[in-house]
């Protein structure tokens, strides 16, 4: 997602029809711009990290979203997980707009108090990784990604959390060669674009968290995809 601040601007419903200029029989229906969210836990013990997922639909060109966390922190990145400190209940708001369309929605987060209890020395708990890309990927599967040359490819695992809320390494090998070609910890590892080129590629993108040992990688921590490109 792109995001810079929002803006408030008009909505048309989604029924409402446009007459073309210079046009007396032909209409054009005015697309509704739909945003729904969800939190991912939408609750647990104090500090809680906590990813946010954010679907729209019915967007007309490039759109940004302003995001109000409900604890007075604000942001303007979805994919980026927030930290709720306190024990309370809040209402984490995101606005989407484009140039001239404009949606909201708003979800709950319960905060208890108290800290996560964390299991004993030397049984550290793998992370809970979430696989996204753009595009979707299909398949049955969800391994499974084509289209036409150059095709970008965005690699999404911001959304993940760990049970013990260590902090997480992300590793990505675009073109299949079994060598890294990112990692790290921060927002900007997480996600990342790779443009391909005609020909068939075996992308791996993986996450685990710091307090495992280096290179003991699960199955489920990682995931290998199939890119087709046609020229």
């Amino acid at each position: 997602m792109k995001r810079t601040l929002a803006v408030a601007v008009a909505v048309l419903p989604a029924a409402t029809l446009l007459l073309m200029p210079g046009c007396k029989d032909e209409n054009v229906v005015a697309p509704t711009l739909v945003a729904t969210c969800e939190a991912r836990p939408a609750s647990g013990n104090a500090p809680l990290p906590v990813s946010f997922v954010v679907d729209v639909s019915g967007a007309e060109g490039a759109f940004a979203v302003a995001v109000s966390y409900g604890d007075g922190s604000s942001g303007t990145d979805p994919d980026t997980p927030h930290t709720y400190a306190a024990a309370g209940s809040y209402l984490a708001s995101f606005t989407v707009s484009t140039a001239t369309q404009s949606a909201r929605c708003s979800t709950t987060v319960t905060v208890a108090g108290g800290a996560t209890p964390t299991p004993p020395p030397g049984e550290n708990q793998a992370p809970s990784p979430v696989f996204k890309t753009t595009p979707d990927a299909g398949g049955s599967h969800g391994d499974r990604i084509s289209g036409a040359a150059p095709l970008s490819v965005r690699f999404n695992l911001c959304a993940t959390t760990d049970p013990e809320h260590d902090l997480l390494w992300f590793l990505m090998d675009f073109d299949g060669d079994r060598k890294w070609n990112s990692e790290g910890t921060t927002g900007a590892n997480c996600r990342k674009d790779w443009v391909y080129a005609a020909g068939t590629w075996h992308p791996r993108v993986c996450v685990h968290d710091m307090d495992a040992a280096y290179g003991r990688l699960h199955d489920d921590q990682c995931k290998t995809y199939t890119v087709t490109v046609t020229p």
